[in-house]
C-alpha cells in the first residue's frame, strides 16, 4: 500500500464547488474499483490547487491505463469546469500494510475482509494477498456498487460483533449463518466474480463460538452437509474448505 498526493490545478476558482464535487465523484469511483483504499481523504486548497491525499494498493494504481469508460468520462468533464488533470506523486510506501498479489496468474479467489482490514476484500487463494478489481475484467457500475455495499456491511457487522455491545447478536448471526442476508449477498458477489472472470471464488464463513474442539473438527459444510475439514490449515486461517459450495471456514476461535 502507498500514500499518494494528487494535485488538481484550478484554472477558474469561480467553479470551486463543482470542482470539489467532481473530485469527490472521482474518488468514490476510484474506490469502488480498488484504485484507492478507505472511505475518507484529506483535502486542501493552496496555490490555485486542490490537493488530496490517498492510499493506493500499488504505485501505479491511479495510472490512466486502468481507466474504464466511466473513469474516462469523468476525466473528460475536467476541462469544462476549468480543472486540470490530476498530477500523482507517490509519497511513500506503508510498511505495515498488506501486499498486492504478484502471482503470474490467478487460479482461485477468496472473498475475505474484517473491520480492521484496509486492503481490498478479493484475495488470491494461492498467496492470500489482495487483488484490485481494476486488474480484472471490467464489471458494471451496479456490480462495483454491490461489491462495495457487501464490504461495508461485512465490516460494520464485524465491528459490532467485536465491540460486544450494541447489535452484537444480530451481527454475529450475519457473519456466521449460511442463511443470513450478509452471507447471501457475499455469495452473490462471489458468483458474479466467477461469471465475469471464469475464476472460482470462495466465500469465508466466520466461526467464533465453539462447544469443543472435537465437535468443531466434526462439523460438516453448512450448505451441502459434506466433509470439508482440511488436512492442514490454509494460510493459517481456514480449517475447512468445500469445493462444491465454494465455502471456507475456521475452527471456532474459542477452541482453535
Amino acid at each position: 500500500m502507498y500514500t499518494a498526493q494528487v494535485i488538481f490545478h484550478i484554472h477558474d476558482a469561480q467553479k470551486k464547488d463543482e470542482q470539489i464535487e467532481l473530485i469527490s465523484y472521482l474518488y468514490s469511483t476510484w474506490q469502488r474499483r480498488g484504485h484507492v483504499l478507505g472511505s475518507n481523504y484529506p483535502l486542501a486548497m493552496r496555490n490555485s490547487n486542490i490537493e488530496i491525499y490517498v492510499s493506493t494498493p500499488e504505485q501505479d494504481s491511479l495510472s490512466q491505463k486502468y481507466n474504464d469508460e466511466l473513469l474516462s468520462n469523468i476525466f473528460e468533464q475536467f476541462q469544462g469546469i476549468y480543472l486540470g488533470q490530476p498530477v500523482v506523486t507517490i509519497l511513500s510506501g506503508e510498511p505495515l500494510s498488506q501486499n498486492v498479489c504478484q502471482c503470474n496468474d490467478f487460479s482461485e479467489f477468496i472473498l475475505y475482509t474484517n473491520y480492521l482490514d484496509l486492503a481490498l476484500p478479493l484475495k488470491c487463494k494461492k498467496c492470500f494477498n489482495s487483488i484490485p478489481y481494476y486488474k480484472l475484467s471490467n464489471f458494471t457500475e451496479d456490480e462495483y456498487i454491490s461489491f462495495k455495499f457487501w464490504q461495508d456491511n461485512y465490516e460494520a457487522c464485524d465491528s459490532l460483533h467485536i465491540n460486544s455491545s450494541v447489535g452484537e447478536r444480530f451481527a454475529h448471526h450475519q457473519l456466521v449463518s449460511i442463511d443470513s442476508q450478509l452471507t447471501k449477498d457475499g455469495l452473490d458477489v462471489c458468483k458474479k466474480i466467477e461469471e465475469v472472470t471464469g475464476i472460482k471464488t470462495y466465500y469465508y464463513l466466520y466461526k467464533y463460538t465453539a462447544r469443543s474442539r472435537k465437535k468443531e473438527l466434526g462439523r460438516k459444510c453448512p450448505q451441502c452437509h459434506g466433509e470439508w475439514l482440511l488436512d492442514e490449515p490454509l494460510h493459517d486461517q481456514f480449517d475447512f474448505e468445500c469445493k462444491k459450495c465454494g465455502l471456507l471456514s475456521n475452527i471456532g476461535w474459542e477452541k482453535r
